[in-house]
């Protein structure tokens, strides 16, 4: 059976700024990529934030900036029990 979520490291727990997309794919080896993107004037902060922590806790991810204003933050590969903590970290 999978990791419990306490046993995902550097995941943040706490829920910041909801994006306006997410979007999860799967990957060739049973893991998965999540996409977190923010739009519009506030976006690139709402963003920021997340980035901001991200960074604090030392997980890997990309940050890049989208045709039309929008700001994408990018993780992968993960595992399901990693997909539902970062979820989390954006719906709670």
């Amino acid at each position: 059976m999978g990791a419990d979520l306490e046993e995902v490291p550097n995941l943040p727990t706490h829920a910041g700024p909801v994006p306006d997309r997410m979007t999860i794919w799967p990957m060739d080896d049973g893991r998965y990529g999540l996409d977190a993107t923010f739009q519009g004037a506030s976006g690139y902060e709402r963003a920021e934030r997340h980035k901001a922590s991200l960074e604090t806790g030392g997980v890997s991810h990309s940050f890049r900036q989208e045709l039309g204003g929008a700001w994408t933050l990018r993780f992968g590969p993960l595992s399901a029990a990693e997909i539902s903590a970062a979820l989390m970290a954006f719906v709670q």
